[in-house]
């Protein structure tokens, strides 16, 4: 699953969670599936953002390096 796919589906599980038109057990569901998705999505866009840095810090480095 990519991190768009999950985020919609997270999406629309906040969306039902927030209709009030879901029995308990559905909601119980949705929540415990809606807390792993968060969980998932939290780490791997803290992944991608912890790469991100390493790369802006390495091109600011040569950049600075060439003055």
């Amino acid at each position: 699953m990519t991190f768009e796919e999950g985020n919609k589906e997270l999406d629309e599980i906040i969306e039902k969670l927030e209709s009030g038109k879901i029995g308990l057990e559905e909601g119980t569901k949705l929540f415990e599936r809606g807390s792993e998705l968060a969980e998932t999505l939290y780490k791997e866009f803290n992944s991608s953002k912890g790469k991100i840095t390493v790369i802006r810090d390495n091109l600011e480095k040569l950049l600075s390096s060439e003055e």
